[in-house]
């Protein structure tokens, strides 16, 4: 232990210019974190590939022809330039009272103790997090940039030198490919010590944008987290999204494990939803007015902007107020965490609207089937759900660009397959295709463009191109409203409980997610740099594309 903690120290003292995101590290402290790879490019000599055998025989040996590895194995301790910081009450409030730790009531019925004393992990059978536990943000360190998936690039010239770098920054003037630069995000859960005083907590919860399956589950795990795992009094359910907290007419729906017991059950939203509204000093100020301590609100990419513009708000004004976010997103289109909730189970019931299309398709002469389903830039569910079917011919996402006419384009692949098995079931997210359909323009209140129809628009292309029998679906409204199935259901009591467990650690500007299967609290602003996408490179869309059979539907 001794030798590795040296080492580490060793490793750290080489970093120069160290930034929280770990981006600036020297070259020689990655490369003593990971396995490098030495590449030596020559124009004369291209790079010798060897049969695998050949390198497991290498790697036995202790002996690699172009492979260089540290013999020592490495150590590595978390706290530092490569954490992903999260921002504290400690750091943003200047209120008259000092903002002074306190043990967490918070307790499960098995590691409760008889007698309420000092609350330790140990007295409470570790039921808490230590505040220094990290998980990894990225599992996967590819080894060259051509591997499918790769998100990494080669960064030598043809002398062998880093582009844009100096030789002589990496000591021997060697290139290092795809180097793995860790960063950890902290690991959400119960904390000993908290920081608000949950007999004077009021929380408050808002769900804004569209409908999802399991808003009401969220909803429940936040209520009872709160009440009975923390002993909160005060929980206020915010009507009908941001503008409800301003706007006149719309009151608080008060909230308690009582009357929120069974709204899993039912879809929608129990405090209902709404888009816009989004209003930031006039919601401050009514969260001051009702004293409120805790926000937690419910939704995408652009309700997280505007959770983040309210935590800044109150940072800005010092008052002891965490802001944290629940992701809601039906296209399943956040950064960096595994999934979003609600996603498998719109992924489950667009097999319906599948499977009807390919009963329709199959019956009829000549018989295609149309659905369109959810995903404005992403095509997240519309590639699991033709994934998952097994019957989709053609699949059209809006990442990936395709050619309507010509030889290589869709219209005449599905005249081919009717040609050749005498049906076709084609999926299509409403995000693709947009050249060829034209929108009113602009934004809706929630920020996210208004898009054209393409499916109505397919449908008639079709039907005036070839003779066909054309069904078309839009399952739309039905999977947005349907109750979580189990596992997304089991996935949003996750959320709300750790959502609860961060507000009470006292962490602000924060959302809540899986990462590799742990719960992390990350930073808002890294959640919604962009919006995920689907990697037309990656290993899923291959996936897709192997089982439709379809072409890259080019003009030629």
């Amino acid at each position: 232990a001794p030798a590795r903690d040296a080492r580490a120290a060793r490793v750290l003292a080489r970093s120069s210019g160290a930034s929280t995101d770990g981006a600036s590290l020297s070259r020689r402290a990655r490369s003593n974190f990971r396995a490098t790879r030495r590449v030596r490019p020559s124009s004369a000599s291209p790079a010798r590939l060897r049969p695998p055998r050949a390198v497991l025989a290498d790697a036995a040996n202790g002996t690699f022809d172009d492979l260089e590895f540290d013999q020592e194995k490495y150590s590595w301790r978390v706290g530092g330039p490569n954490d992903i910081p999260c921002v504290h009450l400690r750091d943003v409030y200047r209120g008259e009272k000092p903002l002074e730790p306190r043990p967490s009531p918070f307790c499960t019925k098995s590691s409760c103790p008889v007698t309420i004393g000092d609350r330790t992990p140990l007295s409470l059978n570790r039921t808490f997090v230590s505040e220094d536990d990290r998980v990894l943000l990225k599992s996967m360190a590819f080894g060259s940039p051509d591997s499918l998936g790769a998100s990494c690039g080669f960064d030598c010239d043809a002398s062998g030198e880093f582009k844009g770098v100096s030789a002589s920054s990496t000591e021997d003037g060697t290139c290092n490919v795809c180097e793995f630069v860790p960063e950890f995000a902290k690991r959400a859960g119960p904390r000993a010590l908290i920081y608000h005083d949950p007999a004077t907590t009021h929380a408050a919860i808002v769900n804004c944008g569209g409908l999802c399956p399991g808003i009401n589950d969220v909803i429940r795990s936040v209520v009872t987290t709160l009440e009975t795992g923390y002993g909160v009094k005060e929980i206020s359910g915010i009507r009908f999204g941001f503008g409800g907290f301003w706007k006149e007419g719309v009151s608080n729906l008060k909230l308690t494990r009582s009357n929120t017991s069974g709204v899993q059950r039912a879809g929608g939203s129990v405090i209902g939803t709404g888009r816009g509204g989004g209003d930031v000093p006039k919601i401050v100020d009514s969260i001051e007015r009702q004293g409120i301590n805790m926000v937690f609100v419910i939704g995408g990419n652009g309700s997280h902007a505007g959770a983040d513009a309210i935590s800044d708000e109150c940072a800005r004004r010092g008052l002891a107020v965490s802001v944290v976010g629940i992701p809601k997103t039906i296209d399943n289109d956040i950064l960096h965490i595994d999934k979003t909730f609600g996603f498998d189970t719109a992924v489950e019931e667009a097999q319906k609207a599948i499977r009807a299309a390919a009963i329709e398709a199959k019956s009829a002469l000549n018989g295609v089937g149309v659905v369109k389903l959810m995903g404005r830039q992403s095509g997240f569910i519309a590639m699991n759900a033709s994934l998952a079917s097994g019957e989709v011919d053609v699949c059209m996402i809006p990442e990936v660009d395709f050619a309507m006419e010509g030889a290589g384009g869709v219209v005449q692949h599905i005249k081919s397959l009717l040609k050749k098995q005498g049906h076709a079931v084609v999926v299509v997210a409403e995000g693709a295709g947009q050249e060829y359909v034209r929108g009113a323009g602009g934004t809706d209140k929630g920020g996210n463009p208004i898009l054209g129809d393409i499916g109505p628009w397919l449908v008639k292309r079709l039907r005036a191109e070839m003779s066909c029998d054309v069904k078309y679906i839009d399952p739309t409204y039905m999977v947005r409203g349907i109750p979580a199935n189990a596992h997304d259901s089991i996935y949003c009591t996750i959320l709300g409980q750790n959502a609860v467990h961060g507000a009470f650690a006292g962490y602000t500007g924060i959302s809540i997610g899986m990462v590799n299967t742990h719960a992390v609290f990350l930073p808002i602003p890294r959640l919604i740099e962009r919006e995920r996408l689907v990697d037309p490179d990656g290993r899923m869309w291959h996936r897709l594309l192997t089982s439709t059979g379809q072409p890259d539907f080019q003009s030629s």
